[in-house]
């Protein structure tokens, strides 16, 4: 019964790992782009356009890093405790006071043509690697949870994100 277990878990666990080499057909390119990775597994990006390269660095970002970026986003939004429960409603409603979801729609309304075809692939790139893994990430099996699209705003979040990571929590501080 251990072993059945061990095996199964390994399957499962394996089918959420990024995929590493091969060629995948990505909606959207509109040149072929090409992703070498170093003997570390550190992603070289080489496209003909911001667009493409934008995609690429979604699909990759997607694969490898979506839980985290799931994190980060709900935290500016005010909205982890829809992931992680009852534990993390004080910190929902700190945050939610900055309505960091709304100015994120305003940032999006302010962004010229290019930069919003540039910010619409990437979220694109994002969801097509996820959308490639064979199982969800390992962390939303853990949780009993389905992870949700990416979305543009979402983008923007991670950079309130950042502000509250590395301003806002040491203000009392400093």
């Amino acid at each position: 019964l251990c072993l059945i277990v061990a095996l199964v878990g390994t399957v499962v666990f394996r089918g959420s790992l990024p995929r590493l080499s091969g060629e995948v057909a990505l909606s959207g390119l509109v040149h072929p782009v090409k992703i070498d990775r170093d003997e570390i597994g550190v992603p070289d990006i080489l496209a003909r356009n911001r667009q493409d390269a934008a995609l690429a660095l979604g699909y990759l970002h997607g694969q490898d890093r979506f839980f985290q970026m799931d994190l980060q986003r709900r935290m500016a939004a005010g909205e982890l405790s829809a992931l992680l429960g009852d534990s993390q409603v004080e910190s929902d409603r700190d945050n939610r006071r900055h309505r960091f979801r709304i100015r994120a729609a305003q940032v999006l309304g302010q962004m010229n043509e290019e930069e919003r075809i540039i910010l619409d692939s990437y979220t694109a790139g994002v969801n097509a690697g996820l959308d490639d893994l064979k199982v969800r990430p390992f962390e939303y099996l853990a949780l009993k949870q389905k992870p949700e699209p990416w979305r543009a705003d979402d983008s923007v979040l991670i950079l309130y994100s950042m502000f509250l990571d590395l301003s806002y929590s040491t203000a009392a501080t400093e």
